[in-house]
């Protein structure tokens, strides 16, 4: 178990996505020898070059080893974001501050050439610190450090490794870094951007296809429980003498108790479907014996009640 939450990737489906993504391009990148051409220069943006394309690759591909294993170490601990927001709106926040993070740094690198900038590091630099900020203002630290007279928290080595990545490349990471917190102050300052999610086709288009191969199996298989006969001796008759097995019949047994719903859960699928009351939620969760992914599919497939959205 993490400090903060259960270790791995439960409950973060997105994350589990980010990570090989970011990694695999970016040691596809590194083996490739296509560092001189991976930061995004203001010469990339003229149509007539052909490399507009760049504005949507440059964020996928870090160009060192060092940058690579420090970003894809900060994109998994920023996964106890998407616990707290809930799958569909931490997509939704990193798709955000791609598309916002695209849109300013090309203005700031069209602006700041006349002072010296003449390139934007690649890297998911804008993304992290966009998701960086609502960290610092949501996560609570675990725990608290005296040391030399300064308190210091659990969160200071995720400060220390956004620091570095932050001045890894000098004005070239500076830039989409800035960018990137800048964005993410105002997705928390505007409550339509933060209420915004991918249309319901492309939820229930994960659900059905993406998530079951980013599914975690965390089920344990529980042993299989032995029933011994109850076996009756019947009386002596004149005749002959038997035994004879009496079987309970399994069609008389009770049925087996729904698994415990774990609040966790809840209040997991609950960020993602905040229109659905908790006891819709409950119920998909009992249906879908707490498979997290089932249980989305269940709620993407039915109407939330007549309660209201929200009701305990």
């Amino acid at each position: 178990m993490d400090a903060d939450g259960p270790s791995g990737f439960r409950n973060a489906p997105v994350t589990k996505f980010l990570v090989p993504v970011v990694g695999s391009c970016s040691a596809l990148a590194i083996a490739c020898n296509l560092k001189p051409h991976m930061a995004l220069q203001l010469s990339h943006l003229g149509i007539e070059n052909g490399q507009v394309w760049r504005l949507f690759t440059s964020h996928w591909a870090f160009s060192s080893i060092g940058t690579t294993v420090v970003g894809t170490w900060l994109i998994y601990k920023m996964k106890v974001v998407e616990r707290r927001y809930g799958s569909a709106r931490y997509a939704a926040l990193v798709f955000i501050s791609f598309v916002a993070s695209t849109l300013l740094q090309t203005s700031v690198l069209a602006v700041g050439s006349r002072y010296g900038f003449k390139s934007i590091a690649s890297g998911s630099y804008a993304i992290l610190f966009s998701i960086l900020y609502q960290y610092q203002k949501m996560i609570p630290a675990s725990y608290q450090v005296n040391m030399l007279g300064t308190t210091l928290t659990d969160k200071i080595y995720v400060y220390i490794a956004a620091t570095q990545l932050l001045l890894s490349s000098s004005s070239s990471s500076v830039i989409p870094s800035v960018c990137g917190l800048a964005i993410g102050a105002l997705y928390d300052m505007t409550a339509s951007v933060k209420q915004w999610r991918f249309p319901k086709w492309t939820r229930s288009i994960t659900t059905k296809y993406i998530l079951p191969v980013l599914a975690t199996n965390n089920k344990k298989k529980s042993p299989t429980a032995i029933r011994t006969p109850d076996i009756s001796q019947s009386s002596t008759s004149a005749s002959s003498s038997t035994m004879r097995q009496r079987h309970v019949p399994s069609s008389n047994l009770p049925p087996p108790p729904p698994p415990p719903i774990k609040e966790e859960d809840i209040d997991t699928m609950f960020a993602m479907f905040p229109n659905y009351s908790r006891q819709d939620i409950k119920n998909a969760l009992i249906s879908s014996k707490s498979d997290l992914n089932r249980a989305a599919e269940v709620l993407l497939t039915t109407e939330p009640s007549a309660g209201g959205s929200g009701s305990q």
